[in-house]
């Protein structure tokens, strides 16, 4: 597998049209400056740094990658193409009151956007770039995960402690699901989702057919998000408060914490599962984990205060 080395590729296509970005890299929203770092996983090097809206904080690579960064202050969402092999903002959309979460269908390419104020996720049309509808789901959404199929929208919704599961054919809520207190990040991985609970200290594991809750997991203080690699052989849980993240096995066997500074926010895993990135928050980091070893093995300066809730790492090419 070949990791290319730019930041994103030539775009000559019209707006709207799949965008090819570069393989192994990372877009790394920075809250405290207002913008997005654009990270060479393998070099480690920040190629580019890119001014988006007023305090970014989701972030989503669609299909073909195109890149979509929530700004909740700005209540808007950025939209990053590439032009003459540069990542520049092409667009800033207009999205409800506090836009925070975001994810994109593998599918079509439509654009999911949590309205925390709202209580609401909107739909954005890839192509034209306009809101083309709302579902309305619990309080404080936040966290959201498309499957892989593009059939169903996962929503953690904050403050009523529940997970909205949402038909993408129809926008109809297929379900309510309670899970623990204060969901906020979800990750979907072989059938199962997972939903990290804030404020319970816990993660809720969910069967994904029955939406049933299979299993709850004692994390750290805080949980923010949760990675699992591509053979649910390792699960690896952001915990702002601890600064560590919950390392566990296939079995939910507890593995040794990883410190990975202060206030651990977004967590993405590379496609062969052998590392980890975790963006950390008071640190100015973004940390690389050897998935293997259980250690950081790189941190690379970014921007002020990086969050990177969502997908953030530009899957790798052949």
């Amino acid at each position: 597998m070949r990791r290319a080395l730019l930041a994103c590729a030539l775009l000559a296509a019209p707006l709207g049209a799949p965008v090819d970005a570069w393989a192994g890299q990372a877009y790394v929203t920075n809250q405290g400056d207002d913008s997005v770092s654009v990270v060479d996983t393998a070099t480690g090097a920040v190629t580019q740094t890119v001014q988006v809206g007023s305090k970014p904080a989701g972030v989503a690579v669609g299909p073909g990658g195109r890149v979509y960064v929530t700004n909740p202050e700005g209540r808007s969402i950025t939209v990053l193409d590439c032009r003459d092999g540069r990542l520049f903002a092409v667009a800033e959309v207009p999205a409800g009151a506090g836009p925070l979460g975001v994810a994109a269908s593998p599918r079509d390419g439509r654009v999911f956007v949590a309205d925390w104020y709202g209580d609401t996720v909107a739909v954005l049309d890839p192509g034209s770039l306009a809101i083309t509808g709302t579902v309305k789901v619990g309080q404080s959404p936040s966290g959201l995960a498309v499957s892989p199929d593009g059939a169903r929208l996962y929503v953690a919704n904050r403050e009523s402690d529940t997970l909205s599961v949402i038909d993408l054919a129809t926008l109809g809520t297929v379900a309510t699901v309670p899970v623990g207190h204060a969901p906020f990040g979800v990750t979907l991985q072989g059938g199962r989702v997972f939903v990290a609970n804030v404020q319970s200290g816990d993660v809720s594991v969910l069967d994904a057919a029955t939406l049933t809750e299979t299993r709850r997991v004692k994390v750290g203080e805080f949980p923010y998000a949760v990675a699992v690699t591509p053979d649910g052989s390792r699960m690896f849980v952001t915990n702002q408060h601890s600064g560590t993240l919950s390392v566990f096995d296939g079995a939910f066997t507890p593995l040794p914490d990883i410190d990975v500074g202060d206030y651990p926010e977004g967590i993405a895993m590379s496609a062969d599962g052998a590392r980890a990135w975790v963006a950390v928050w008071m640190d100015n980091r973004l940390a690389e984990i050897d998935v293997a070893a259980g250690k950081v093995v790189r941190r690379i300066k970014v921007g002020e205060s990086p969050r990177a809730f969502g997908t953030f790492l530009a899957p790798p090419t052949e």
